[in-house]
């Protein structure tokens, strides 16, 4: 097998002989991302006439006068499908904003308590307190065994809770 850079954050990764040059990163979702973005901007450059719809899309619409308040009007079935997908966008980021500013708002004290506490062990479940168990399964999503980790609602980083050495 042979050794390449990925180019994007410059780790070594092994080729596999089966994959050959088609494999471009490491892998991270970091590094996909920025690759996804460099293939969609070399299309767009091989592709000008059908990258940017908007500036055609304006000017239809500014040669059509009043076309999306009559579609809007005849088209009630629309209207309300975007209507309750808005909603539910709206719904989702409030809901991502609160748990955020919940984490973030915590009081010290809870968190050095319960940080001090030795007896917090996931496998020991018979010397957990009840309440302590609610508040850390209420307020950290990411500590629900039954959650996978990898979960958006579980902060990486949350400010309260440093390690402690």
């Amino acid at each position: 097998m042979q050794a390449k850079q990925c180019p994007y954050c410059q780790k070594f990764l092994t080729i596999n002989p089966r994959v050959r040059k088609r494999r471009k990163t490491c892998g991270s979702s970091s590094c996909q991302r920025a690759l996804n973005r460099d293939n969609c901007a070399r299309w767009r450059r091989e592709h000008p006439e059908l990258s940017s719809d908007y500036s055609r899309v304006k000017l239809w619409l500014q040669k059509h006068p009043g076309y999306l308040q009559r579609y809007r009007e005849t088209h009630p079935a629309y209207v309300e499908k975007n209507r309750q997908a808005q909603r539910l966008r709206d719904r989702t980021k409030t809901l991502h904003l609160d748990i955020r500013n919940k984490i973030k708002n915590q009081p010290h004290e809870m968190v050095d308590q319960l940080w001090d506490s030795s007896h917090l062990d996931i496998q020991n479940v018979s010397e957990l307190q009840p309440s302590e168990m609610t508040f850390l399964f209420s307020t950290f999503p990411c500590l629900d065994i039954q959650n996978s980790l990898d979960k958006k609602g579980c902060p990486m980083e949350n400010g309260l809770i440093e390690a402690r050495r």
